[in-house]
């Protein structure tokens, strides 16, 4: 479909608008003092960490320590025992939550569920044997199935622990990790140094909550009867009502507002809808709603699903598939991720290189694919929407791949209830918080409950896995890993490995494979950070150096600089499929790289170091395919092992 110019024209003054200096939007992370109040962890409970052993204390030594206990740690986690040659009682997850789950430990909000469909999305469901309740379940069945990996994998899990520093140790060959152990409010927390042979970390794609940055959040919960509530800690005594049973009847007689209109608001607005006395819903941006298609999951139906072996691993690579527009390639999902149109520019596709000069063409291509599901989303809004000025103000007006695509079947329809007001602000956003509410389009908005549906930070913005984990990570000469990739030699080896930095692995976006549905990208990286391991070990048993006994515990293992700054150079090759990110509305996903790439095409500057920290190019199939021949080697070209 060729797209009229009107249309361009269209998205090109929403993305101005939301660029204009003073409709940029800051945020400030939960992990700043001024909210540390807002991270506490409400669902935890000392009182059982207390009286169960705990896997770790000051002075233990472990072979392997993964930092961070989500879908990727538990993940990570099961590869290293099934594959990798670690026994279950040599290696320990560390979090600071309460238990495992990752996102899905902290977000229990009013109807949590996943949105990409669970078969595909719930980690290890053929290994364990588990069958899900829903083909998109929700947010505590998807945190019992990290539950249930740690049991089947006999894991051992630190809860109520953060680390603090780690530094690796050239004379040991070890990683000393320093880390707080939570005892319970107002007390001080126990410091433990422990060491390890293999630090993983796995602080996820999204480490913290984040809100606007805004004048006045103070002064409005300084008032007396005033609340505040996050979706990312959600305070079920404050609404009432619980995770499974969300009937917040706190809410009856107030009036609420909830900012954002991302994935999290879509599911949060139809139940507040069902409670609150008036609901306001502050739009910067209006996302793109698909149809939710949910289902029990039939003993006839999960036949269709997971009929032969090896079913979960062939249907996310269908997904991944679909969702790239693989050609020739059956839709075994047929869910709202497999139907878009052109979310490839977002993840990725093998096939041309899009080369410098060719950004703009790639780039019409891609919202030329895009045209007829955006209309075909934009006219959703029209038939579930009465008021037609309330369904205009409702209509994206972007590519659909500029902002996450949102799935569910009553969000819409709620603004037809007579106490859901939609207040778009046109991509200026709310303005302030006051004693009474939030300031928005120029009038005050009175709130006795304010909902931050806001997001969190995000490694797309920052690769450095340093940051996910929120404490300093320092290599051979004490180097920081921030410093190592916000420098000119940075690189890395499939996302994974980086020089300078032995014996530690991690999952970036720097270099890695991203799909729709992260899991398999999370599961790709513990296989090849397993085959790595088991190959060290192995090789370490074997040594035949005459004056050291064999010993896999001596073991260390690196990518050597040049391995990592070919593969990087590919990377970069391969950056430019993701141009067409870069003249998209804003989003808190991308607006800080939308704004710089709008100032290097003002000076025709390209930046090679940028690209090189871009994800695969080629998209998760063609990643997951240069992992599997580069494993199947067996040569581990690049890496290096010590012994």
């Amino acid at each position: 479909m060729t797209v009229p110019e009107t249309l361009r024209e269209k998205y090109a003054a929403e993305r101005d608008t939301r660029l204009r200096p003073e409709n940029l939007q800051k945020w400030v992370s939960f992990r700043e003092p001024e909210l540390a109040d807002m991270d506490r962890d409400l669902n935890i409970d000392y009182e059982a960490l207390r009286s169960r052993d705990q896997p770790l204390e000051n002075g233990s030594e472990v072979q392997v320590l993964i930092v961070g206990a989500g879908i990727h740690g538990v993940v990570m986690a099961h590869r290293l025992v099934t594959e990798g040659g670690v026994k279950s009682e040599d290696l320990v997850l560390v979090d600071r939550a309460g238990g495992y789950g990752g996102t899905w430990y902290w977000n229990r909000y009013p109807g949590v569920m996943c949105d990409v469909e669970g078969y595909c999305y719930l980690p290890l469901l053929e290994e364990t044997g588990y069958v899900p309740s829903k083909r998109y379940p929700t947010g505590d069945e998807i945190r019992e199935q990290c539950e249930r990996v740690a049991r089947h994998s006999n894991l051992r899990g630190q809860f109520g622990t953060t680390t603090t520093h780690h530094q690796w140790d050239e004379a040991s060959r070890r990683w000393v990790v320093e880390m707080e152990r939570g005892t319970g409010p107002g007390q001080t927390p126990e410091c433990l140094t422990v060491k390890c042979q293999f630090l993983i970390t796995a602080g996820g794609v999204h480490p913290s909550p984040q809100i606007p940055r805004l004048n006045g959040l103070n002064v409005f919960r300084s008032v007396p009867g005033k609340q505040v509530i996050h979706t990312a800690r959600w305070d079920w005594e404050l609404s009432g009502g619980s995770q499974a049973e969300p009937d917040m009847v706190h809410f009856k007689d107030k009036t609420v507002g909830i900012i954002g209109t991302g994935a999290t608001a879509v599911q949060v607005v139809p139940h507040m809808a069902k409670w609150a006395k008036q609901v306001y819903v502050f739009q910067r941006t209006p996302a793109y709603v698909g149809e939710h298609s949910q289902r029990e999951t039939t003993e006839e139906y999960w036949q269709t699903v997971a009929g032969k072996p090896g079913w979960q691993r062939e249907r996310q690579a269908n997904l991944d598939a679909a969702v790239m527009k693989v050609a020739d390639t059956p839709d075994l999902v047929q869910d709202g991720w497999s139907q878009t149109a052109a979310l490839a520019a977002f993840v990725g596709r093998e096939g041309k290189i899009i080369q410098a000069g060719e950004e703009e063409a790639h780039e019409r291509a891609l919202v030329d694919l895009d045209t007829p599901w955006a209309e075909k989303m934009r006219r959703r809004i029209d038939e579930q929407v009465k008021d037609p000025a309330v369904a205009a103000r409702l209509k994206p007006w972007y590519p659909g791949f500029c902002k996450r695509p949102t799935f569910h079947n009553s969000y819409l329809s709620a603004f037809n209830e007579p106490h859901v007001t939609l207040v778009d602000t046109q991509g200026a956003g709310v303005r302030s918080y006051t004693a009474n509410g939030v300031m928005a389009n120029g009038r005050e908005y009175e709130l006795d409950v304010l909902v931050l549906a806001t997001g969190y930070t995000n490694s797309v913005v920052d690769p450095s896995p340093e940051l996910a984990v929120n404490a300093p990570i320092l290599g051979r000469g004490r180097r920081t890993l921030q410093d190592k990739f916000g420098g000119k030699d940075f690189g890395t080896l499939f996302g994974a490995l980086t020089h300078g930095f032995p014996n530690l692995f991690f999952c970036t976006v720097a270099g890695t494979g991203l799909s729709a549905n992260l899991t398999p990208a999370l599961d790709t990286n513990a296989w090849l950070v397993a085959h790595v391991v088991s190959q060290a070990l192995r090789q370490a048993s074997s040594s035949s150096s005459p004056s050291l006994s064999p010993s896999p515990r001596r073991a260390v293992v690196e990518v050597s600089k040049q391995a990592e700054d070919g593969y990087s150079r590919k990377v970069a090759e391969r950056a430019r499929w993701f141009s067409a990110l870069y003249r998209c509305t804003p989003n808190s996903f991308l607006e800080d790289k939308i704004v710089k790439a709008k100032e290097k095409a003002k000076r025709d500057d390209d930046d090679e170091l940028e690209r090189r920290k871009a994800c695969w190019g080629g998209g998760i199939l063609d990643f997951q395919s240069m992992v599997d021949e580069w494993t199947k080697k067996g040569d581990m070209e690049g890496v290096v092992v010590q012994c």
